[in-house]
């Protein structure tokens, strides 16, 4: 079937969406029991079976999803976020469908598929010993219905939680025989014989029951075999799906992104923090590039390089969550340490000689660096940007927002009905100053431009956040001070010029309650926070900044009559955006914010729709 065909995860959200609360709400909270007890990895495999997510490639009429690779690879990303045990292991059962599912015995397939997406039948792998060079450790002849096979699997995951597993066997004729094997240790009327080791003790994911099986003349009937492969099959499978551990490695990766961020959070270092987004970036564009490999005939050396890149990567991350949880990181059970160790296990899976030489070369830096290509094409476009999350920062409007005394009110007017015109069509009209909206020179100089003279590239900003919600709390009419800002940059670094400086007040909160919102006293004075004078002439000279943000209906504060804050910003084409919202929503630095503003010739200002990229 032609990929375009397939299910796409946008297209069945709730599959994904299932996976994830499951993942999120349930893995994550047992992820270091999973990874020791074999028990407990059982019932989270047999949770992914509940919700049908255990053959995904598998063809709809056989029981599965038929979701693309792209789409496959996602989901095992976010297994891996939350348990690379669980990842590991379903990934072994996820392969034996795909196997099994091309391969060429109907009565097999009738018999095993319909139940192996929901785990009625769970299933194992035991055929990378295919890679092995040199004489064949696992053998097979053909005999009177069925084969006979001799040797040993060196490497079989999942002794006493799957029920059989696909073995692979060496033919004469350097092909391979691919059938179905009990996961038990058996001794066959026919004199054959399968025994298993005891699972080994494993420094990471102990819990997948890892063991070797030796078989003695044992019997595989000829209904049980799936397929026969070619001399040379698995080094083309290897190089034709090259690029698809590394999506297991991008999860782990993202499984230490969290840990980075959660000790961020506790121990406000700006340097984790610096270390978070840097890192967040660098994995955002290595997947990029998988992906765009993927779906582009690209050579095999170039695959190889990619392959190399996503396990150094997924190893510093996995070491900078080490040195950012410090020594906690020694316990056991400290997140960062089952991190590490899982990044262990993906930086070998799948691996062939080409891979190992390829990974030994860029972790000896004797391979091309990947990444220094990737800040060579970024010098080369400067402002390419770099977000996993958008936020909206503007308000809905509707004709109940706040307003400010004077300004016009928010009208809306049906001009064309869908019944009568066939289509829908409203007039509105409103205050180029209401809701969330940008201030122009204009408005306070008389000599400043409109909102229409503002270039394109100066609507597209980095972005910090002061949080001075705090103060705020004892103190509504509090403004923004130097020593704030001090005490800010001691924590994340200096303010980077051309930024724009939000301003998280907590106001928002009053957007609903107008009078709240202005909490005008006796005299009719208004009392909400802002900026001071000293510290926005500190920004403005000492740092260059870009312009201002607040989530209030002004940056002066509401005692401020004389817009003293507006003046001093806009006496340049500069930005003051206000009543911004979901600021709660933003980290302190690492903020990039779009301002759409309609091009009002001869504005004052524009209504704005603000996101931020983050």
């Amino acid at each position: 079937m032609d990929s375009s065909a397939k299910v796409s995860l946008q297209n069945i959200p709730s599959f994904f969406n299932a996976a994830k609360s499951y993942l999120s709400e349930t893995i994550a909270l047992r992820a270091n029991e999973i990874d020791e007890s074999p028990r407990a990895l059982c019932e989270a495999l047999r949770g992914l079976g509940d919700l049908n997510l255990l053959a995904l490639k598998v063809l709809q009429k056989w029981g599965g999803k038929e979701v693309s690779g792209l789409d496959y690879g996602s989901f095992q990303q976010l297994v891996a976020r939350y348990s690379g045990a669980l990842a590991f292991l379903q990934t072994q059962h996820q392969s034996a469908a795909g196997i099994l599912a091309a391969g060429n015995n109907p009565q097999l397939q009738q018999k095993y598929l319909p139940h192996m997406g929901s785990g009625e039948i769970l299933l194992g792998v035991g055929f990378s010993h295919l890679r092995r060079r040199g004489e064949p450790i696992i053998t097979a002849y053909k005999v009177a219905s069925g084969y006979r096979i001799n040797g040993v699997v060196p490497w079989i995951t999942g002794f006493g939680l799957f029920q059989e597993f696909v073995i692979a066997a060496t033919l004469d004729n350097g092909g391979a025989v691919f059938g179905i094997a009990p996961f038990q240790n058996i001794q066959q009327a026919q004199k054959g014989e399968i025994t298993f080791t005891s699972p080994a003790q494993m420094a990471a994911m102990n819990s997948t029951n890892t063991v070797s099986a030796t078989l003695d003349n044992w019997f595989l009937p000829e209904e049980f075999v799936i397929s026969i492969k070619p001399p040379g099959w698995i080094q083309e499978n290897d190089k034709k799906n090259l690029l698809n551990a590394t999506f297991l490695a991008f999860g782990c990766a993202e499984a230490g992104l969290d840990v980075i961020q959660a000790e961020f959070n506790k121990k406000s270092l700006f340097f984790i923090e610096d270390a978070f987004i840097s890192l967040q970036a660098e994995l955002k564009r290595c997947r990029s590039a998988i992906i765009e490999a993927q779906q582009q005939q690209v050579e095999f050396e170039r695959k190889l390089q990619l392959r190399a890149w996503a396990i150094d990567l997924t190893s510093r991350i996995a070491h900078a969550a080490v040195t950012a949880s410090s020594g906690a990181a020694n316990y056991s059970l400290s997140a960062a340490q089952r991190v590490y160790r899982e990044a262990l296990v993906f930086t070998v899976t799948g691996q062939s000689s080409a891979i190992m030489e390829a990974t030994l070369a860029r972790l000896t830096r004797n391979a091309p660096d990947l990444e220094q290509e990737e800040t060579i094409l970024q010098d080369k476009n400067p402002n390419l940007i770099s977000y996993s999350r958008v936020v909206h920062l503007s308000h809905v409007i509707d004709t109940n927002i706040p307003r400010w005394e004077g300004d016009p009110i928010v009208e809306f007017e049906t001009v064309a009905d869908l019944q009568e015109q066939g289509y829908y069509l409203r007039r509105f009209s409103m205050g180029e100053h209401s809701a969330t909206h940008i201030n122009a020179p204009v408005s306070f100089h008389g000599d400043g431009i409109a909102i229409d003279r503002y270039p394109a590239d100066s609507l597209v900003l980095s972005a910090v956040l002061i949080d001075i919600s705090s103060s705020v709390a004892i103190n509504p009419d509090y403004a923004l001070t130097i020593d704030d800002i001090d005490a800010w940059e001691n924590q994340h670094g200096k303010i980077a010029g051309k930024s724009v400086v939000l301003l998280k007040t907590g106001w928002q909160e009053k957007w609903h309650d107008e009078k709240a919102f202005f909490n005008k006293d006796a005299g009719g004075l208004m009392h909400f926070p802002g900026f001071n004078v000293d510290a926005t002439q500190f920004l403005v000279n000492n740092r260059n900044i870009a312009g201002i943000g607040i989530d209030t209906h002004g940056v002066d504060g509401g005692s401020d009559v004389n817009f003293s804050i507006n003046r001093l910003v806009l006496d340049k084409p500069r930005i003051v955006l206000e009543n911004l919202t979901n600021l709660e929503q933003l980290p302190a630095k690492g903020i990039t914010i779009i301002i759409g503003a309609l091009r009002l010739r001869g504005g004052s200002g524009s209504p704005a729709s603000v996101l931020a990229l983050i």
